[in-house]
C-alpha cells in the first residue's frame, strides 16, 4: 500500500490515526529533497521551474506532461473511505509482520 511505497522511497511510517499528508519525493536528483509531513488541512503548492518535456506521475498513474511555471496543488480530499480491518489486527503487529521488525 501507500505506506510501503513511501517507505521504500525513504518516507516515514505514519500511524493511521494521524491526520496528515506526506509528500515523498521519488528518486530525487538532489540530496536535499526529503519527505515532508503536514497537517491534513494544509494546501501545498509546488511550482515547477524546469523545462518542458518532464512528466508528473502520482501514485503510479499515467504521467501528465509538465510545462515551465505549472503549479501542482496537494491537499486532502473532501471524500473519505471506510476500510475493513480484521479484528485484533494492531498497526504495529502488521508492521512487525510485514517489515520483519524484531527478527534477526
Amino acid at each position: 500500500g501507500s505506506t510501503a511505497y513511501s517507505l521504500s522511497a525513504g518516507g516515514p511510517v505514519i500511524f493511521p490515526s494521524v491526520a496528515a499528508l506526506c509528500i515523498t519525493p521519488i528518486c530525487p536528483h538532489m540530496l536535499t529533497n526529503r519527505p515532508v509531513i503536514v497537517p491534513e488541512t494544509a494546501v501545498i503548492q509546488i511550482f515547477y521551474r524546469g523545462e518542458d518535456g518532464s512528466f508528473l506521475t502520482i501514485d503510479g498513474q499515467t504521467g501528465e506532461p509538465m510545462s515551465k511555471n505549472d503549479v501542482v496543488v496537494c491537499r486532502s480530499s473532501a471524500h473519505t473511505i471506510s476500510l475493513i480491518r480484521p479484528p485484533k489486527m494492531l498497526f504495529f503487529d502488521v508492521l512487525r509482520e510485514k517489515l520483519k521488525w524484531g527478527e534477526r
